[in-house]
């Protein structure tokens, strides 16, 4: 059997893992940002960006267009910001009631042992929202998300468990990032990774699996 079962605790990022929604998200901050008459090279530094560090809220991905990318007059940085975050989450309501989930995954939600958490960078209250709207919210003991980092999200949640063994499940280097500040297992589910090269060198580096599709349990008759 695989080791992903043998954990008491899990705990999954959202886009790209559950959902495949990681490509129609680029595409949501990309339209965001075009609406906006950005010229194309800034529109592209942005969404590079988005892209690479997915898994950091939206948040902070706004943040920092706004202040270190997009050349804005002070005046300016509000307007714009709240324009890009009402145009990407309005984007974003709409998209994550369509996106599939990942092959596999409610089979092996349904046969993981133990308790299940999310902790995404997406915005809470939304993605708590959609998980009740598609009935995944039943598979979860509770739902986490943005503003809080992923990592104060990860320990709030080991806090309040009784555990032996917890598993950060996730695709991009955030969830990696935070599954070390709270020193539990990481794997990476790399199918719908927007940095899969980069999560394969970390796994070499660091010695945690990548797996291209999700175990299932081995049903052995007598």
């Amino acid at each position: 059997m695989h080791q992903i079962y043998n954990y008491d605790l899990y705990i999954f990022d959202c886009d790209g893992v559950i959902l495949d929604s990681n490509a129609l998200k680029v595409q949501a901050m990309k339209e965001a940002l075009e609406a906006l008459s950005l010229t194309p090279e800034l529109v592209t530094e942005c969404v590079t960006y988005f892209a690479n560090n997915f898994g950091k809220s939206r948040f902070h991905h706004i943040a920092h267009f706004v202040n270190d990318i997009l050349e804005l007059k002070d005046d300016q940085k509000t307007l714009v910001e709240a324009k890009i975050l009402s145009d990407f989450s309005a984007q974003c309501k709409a998209l994550y009631l369509t996106a599939k989930l990942t092959p596999g995954f409610l089979s092996l939600i349904q046969a993981l042992p133990g308790q299940k958490f999310v902790a995404s960078g997406s915005e809470q209250s939304e993605l708590r929202s959609v998980f009740k709207s598609r009935g995944l919210d039943k598979y979860f003991v509770n739902v986490f998300g943005s503003p809080i980092p992923k990592a104060q999200l990860l320990s709030d949640i080991l806090q309040s468990q009784t555990h032996n063994k917890a598993l950060m499940i996730g695709d991009a280097v955030s969830d990696f990032d935070a599954s070390q500040a709270n020193n539990i297992d990481f794997i990476c589910y790399v199918p719908f990774s927007n940095v899969p090269q980069r999560m394969k060198s970390l796994a070499n580096e660091h010695q945690f699996e990548v797996i291209e599709r999700w175990p299932q349990q081995v049903q052995v008759n007598n």
